[in-house]
């Protein structure tokens, strides 16, 4: 089972890389958007009405799918008031309690998100904007981004559950968790 697990971590962690750096690339988009819409309103004196619908889909990107790639490289905000006191074992029970909880949220905000894509798919619906998009095309980065985390939440349960250090050597739980041993 572990080398299943490391397998398809290993894979997840290529994808989340490449997640981590199209989301950095929306950034900068985001950036460049909105730079424009500055300069085409104030100095050009030019209407940039599709800069505000542009740049709420790149945010909508750059949150919904980075929250999956930060949450499987362990870089999502984390207290470890209590489990800075306790042995590896209590860690263990504690990241194994708090990752059932994440990934029960994921689970439940996947099935949400699912039909409120579906909803946009068979209602029709079109954006407010002057791209006048089908609402499920946008709605797409906020499905696969959610569909991503719950991916990311599943491994990393599989991982806690499932995982053990070979005898000998300690493996941190940092580790465990992204599934690498090296």
């Amino acid at each position: 089972m572990r080398y299943t697990i490391d397998c398809f971590s290993r894979g997840l962690d290529a994808l989340c890389r490449g997640v981590a750096f199209s989301v950095g690339a929306t950034v900068i988009a985001t950036v460049l958007v909105i730079s424009y819409g500055v300069l085409a309103r104030e100095v050009l004196h030019l209407s940039d009405v599709w800069v505000t619908e542009v740049t709420t889909y790149l945010m909508a990107y750059m949150t919904f799918v980075g929250s999956a790639a930060l949450a499987w490289q362990g870089r999502h905000l984390k207290v470890d008031v209590i489990s800075a006191h306790l042995g590896e074992k209590g860690q263990r029970v504690l990241a194994c309690v708090s990752t059932v909880i994440e990934t029960a949220v994921a689970l439940v905000l996947a099935r949400l998100v699912v039909d409120f894509w579906l909803d946009a798919w068979t209602g029709g619906e079109q954006s407010w904007g002057m791209l006048s998009l089908p609402l499920w095309i946008p709605y797409s980065g906020f499905l696969a981004g959610v569909l991503l985390l719950s991916i990311v939440q599943i491994t990393r349960l599989m991982t806690i559950v499932f995982v053990r250090a070979p005898k000998g050597e300690n493996l941190a739980m940092d580790e465990m968790l992204l599934g690498r041993s090296e």
